[in-house]
């Protein structure tokens, strides 16, 4: 029976872009100059300062907005493309052709960068709140990455991470059936991590694949960093996968719907022998991209104009009520609030 507050809806207690971390791109591809991202309208640019650090600046120059992408990389230095301004790998403008003096308005906002393995990311605000996370007991040096692939759901940035903690979706999708209870906790402030058991019970030769060659059942294990980096723990009897999952909101189509850039990052254990490691690990990898990326293409299509309505959410829905406050809290700053609990009035 629905909840009495059914008829209730209220606006979504969410950002239209939030801040934490975002995919910038690959670390190979600052070798041949600046590369470009955005979020929210906004640009940014990635470069290598002199001192090989690979940096993110705000991309439009201090001086009109012209595109610094658009420019060069000399000396370290971030020049704009337009009047050549030039910018260090902190911001400051330390170089304008036609002046010699550079006013104090010269100045590009710096962002906080990492890189794990071959990629880069960026944190959306000028100190990031927290460091750039990766999978439990494991290095980027442990684990090999597959080439990513990107969805464009039909639906607002945090309705993407919300799917993990929709007991109600895992009930009726994927060929899996839960086994036993789920656990949820906080393992940071910024991290809720939901995890659980299922088997695997589909008749498609890719389930019956997956049950001879990787196990019968996983324990998939999903962790939500501030809604924008989301990551994915399965691990069977016989293997080991990863998903590192990027959202990034984008700007509203023609008919002014919320629409997000998802971009997934598939991971595998690196085996020991060096000439297994230079053969069958690519290979591995490119499998299980595939197998995933067609795991994943329900979800994107089953979620097609999702949207957070908190009035039409039923007690099934708890677990997903209780990680859409505690996302909300993390965007309003609350991150003190280790746990939410779930009750009736607020459900």
């Amino acid at each position: 029976m629905a909840h009495p507050a059914a008829h209730r809806e209220t606006s979504p207690p969410f950002p239209a872009i939030p801040v934490g971390w975002f995919y910038l791109g690959r670390a190979t591809s600052l070798r041949a100059g600046p590369i470009r991202a955005e979020l929210g309208g906004r640009q940014f640019v990635g470069f290598r300062d002199a001192t090989g650090r690979a940096v993110a600046l705000d991309g439009q120059c201090s001086h009109l907005g012209a595109s610094l992408s658009a420019g060069t990389v000399v000396n370290g230095r971030i020049r704009c493309p337009l009047h050549g301004w030039e910018y260090d790998g902190d911001g400051r403008c330390v170089h304008i052709s036609a002046s010699c003096q550079i006013p104090p308005s010269a100045r590009q906002i710096a962002f906080p960068t990492a890189q794990f393995g071959p990629h880069l990311a960026f944190f959306n605000a000028p100190a990031a709140a927290y460091a750039f996370p990766f999978f439990e007991g494991a290095t980027p040096a442990d684990l090999l990455p597959a080439e990513p692939f990107d969805f464009v759901v039909n639906a607002p940035w945090y309705m993407i991470s919300a799917n993990a903690f929709d007991l109600q979706h895992f009930r009726v999708a994927h060929d899996r059936t839960l086994a036993g209870d789920h656990r949820v906790d906080t393992p940071s402030p910024f991290a809720r991590r939901i995890t659980a058991e299922f088997d695997v019970t589909g008749h498609s030769l890719r389930d019956r694949l997956t049950r001879r060659f990787s196990g019968p059942r996983v324990r998939m294990t999903v962790t939500s960093w501030a809604g924008t980096v989301i990551l994915v723990t399965a691990a069977f009897r016989r293997t080991t996968s990863y998903g590192m999952v990027f959202v990034r909101p984008l700007q509203p189509g023609v008919s002014g719907s919320l629409r997000s850039l998802v971009r997934v990052v598939v991971w595998i254990p690196r085996r020991r022998n060096r000439l297994a490691r230079a053969i069958l690990d690519p290979i591995d990898a490119a499998i299980r991209r595939r197998f995933i990326r067609a795991f994943l293409r329900p979800d994107v299509m089953a979620s097609d104009g999702v949207r957070y309505t908190p009035g039409s959410l039923i007690e099934a829905d708890a677990e997903l009520a209780a990680y859409l406050r505690w996302l909300a809290t993390v965007c309003r700053g609350e991150t003190n609030r280790q746990e939410v609990e779930v009750s009736d009035e607020r459900l």
